[in-house]
């Protein structure tokens, strides 16, 4: 597992959202489910959910209409698109792993669309790569393109930049003729999903932390039994408080500003060992 630098773990972390680090489910890190005429994501956590779904190789621009259960991203000119036109996505993955894709993909109507698709990524600047299993034909419904919680690659994992395309592989259209400028092809409930990065150990000391109230008015405690330092975080990732203690520790937020706010607990008697949790104030 490669390095990453303090301020950019605290950043990160510091803005998932509203809930405690939790290894042990899925949590949503990406999703876009078009409930409005909008192509930005509507969950997730920062900077994915400031991302829009996008498509390349020539395509129309995107609207939005008659999704799976509320609008669809939708796009004609899809003709002459083998390997040369997508729907694609763009997402972090710091401190994420286990990730796995779900999506929905529907052509045709009076307007036939693409029927074959297949999954690629990529990294930063370096080349597509083919993800495996992820070959699949659409139809004019909800129910064929499916694509249900694929994983992703390793390497997709604990990165800065990570590209997911689903790229035309032939000229076919779901009623067997060739697609045409006018072709339809329209893409709904994308989700990727990831668990957060925490060796065993870290798991089992954050076990054995209380922190309560969370939301927190004015003043947190934190029950524990054994020495250990207590820091908060800024979104920024400034640090406001540091303490050190052997016993529970009633701590005043009653001054800072309302936010998200990273309550990082460091294990003074085992090395390296971290409670991480999100505070909110």
């Amino acid at each position: 597992m490669k390095k990453t630098n303090l301020f950019t773990v605290f950043t990160m972390i510091a803005l998932l959202g509203l809930f405690q680090l939790n290894t042990s489910a899925q949590e949503t890190i990406a999703q876009w489910t078009f409930p409005t005429e909008n192509g930005k994501a509507d969950g997730g956590i920062y900077p994915n959910n400031q991302r829009f779904i996008e498509t390349a190789g020539g395509t129309s621009e995107i609207d939005f209409k008659n999704g799976a259960t509320t609008k669809a991203a939708r796009a004609t000119g899809w003709n002459n698109g083998a390997d040369a036109k997508m729907w694609t996505v763009h997402i972090q993955t710091m401190w994420w792993m286990e990730l796995k894709l779900s999506s929905k993909i529907s052509s045709g109507g009076e307007n036939p669309g693409p029927r074959d698709f297949k999954v690629q990524y990529k990294l930063d600047e370096g080349d597509w790569t083919d993800i495996d299993d992820s070959d699949f034909q659409t139809a004019n419904d909800w129910t064929t393109g499916v694509l249900h919680e694929l994983p992703l690659p390793y390497e997709c994992e604990d990165q800065l930049s990570v590209k997911i395309r689903w790229i035309m592989t032939s000229d076919t259209a779901v009623d067997g003729t060739i697609v045409t400028e006018t072709g339809i092809s329209k893409i709904d409930d994308i989700f990727i999903t990831g668990q957060i990065i925490e060796g065993e150990d870290e798991i089992d000391f954050n076990s054995q932390i209380s922190v309560f109230p969370n939301p927190a008015s004015d003043f947190i405690q934190i029950q524990n039994e054994s020495n250990i330092r207590i820091e908060l975080y800024n979104l920024n990732g400034k640090q406001v408080i540091s303490i050190q203690t052997k016993s529970d520790e009633t701590i005043d937020v009653s001054q800072l500003v309302p936010g998200t706010y990273l309550l990082r607990i460091e294990s003074l008697e085992t090395d390296g060992i971290t409670s991480k949790k999100i505070l909110i104030k």
